[in-house]
């Protein structure tokens, strides 16, 4: 697949300071791993945007947020989101390294539906002040499953290829750490000394 630099692209690189994680079905626990690992701020994109009651952000406000969030960790961070088209590829610049969680999707699914389940049953905070509650998850429109599997059938190859048109346009000076299965990451987790939280 093409990238912005073939040569970097790797499974085993070591992230830099400033990493954003992309993709899904770990990227959350990945990236308090690694903040723990690196003594690095975690920065969830997720919390910034929503606001308590799920009420989404207005994007310019959430781009200026994100990136002044970002500007005050002078010695790195770690951003843990996508928001491609409200961030426009900054975060992107800012980076040195991208960390992509491109998972199959019944890998990612699956650990998607259990992780929500445990959210459910836990009443885990999540995206700021947010909870997720069984009716959000399984019986609304508005369901993180649903906007997966709609996105399967639907974009997930135009979303892929605008992903790797963003790093080819925005991100030539990335290490691009693609991880494409659970056995990967499993890999990464252990060459980095990493340890799930």
């Amino acid at each position: 697949m093409p990238s912005a630099n073939p040569n970097s692209i790797s499974e085993t690189a070591y992230p830099g300071r400033r990493i954003l994680l992309w993709g899904g079905g770990g990227k959350t626990t990945l990236s308090r791993a690694l903040g723990e690992k690196l003594d690095l701020p975690v920065i969830e994109l997720d919390a910034l945007f929503h606001m308590p009651g799920w009420v989404e952000r207005d994007r310019d406000e959430f781009r200026e947020l994100a990136l002044d969030t970002l500007a005050v960790c002078e010695d790195g961070w770690i951003a843990d989101g996508q928001y491609m088209g409200a961030l426009g590829g900054e975060v992107i610049a800012q980076a040195d390294t991208l960390i992509w969680l491109d998972l199959p999707f019944r890998t990612s699914f699956g650990r998607v539906i259990m992780r929500t389940i445990r959210r459910c049953r836990d009443k885990e905070r999540i995206c700021g002040d947010n909870y997720e509650t069984w009716r959000k998850a399984f019986l609304s429109r508005d369901s993180l499953l649903l906007y997966l599997l709609k996105r399967r059938l639907f974009r997930n190859k135009s979303s892929k290829d605008q992903r790797e048109k963003l790093i080819r346009e925005r991100g030539s000076h990335l290490d691009v750490i693609r991880l494409k299965s659970a056995r990967a990451l499993d890999r990464f987790y252990d060459e980095h000394g990493l340890v799930r939280v």
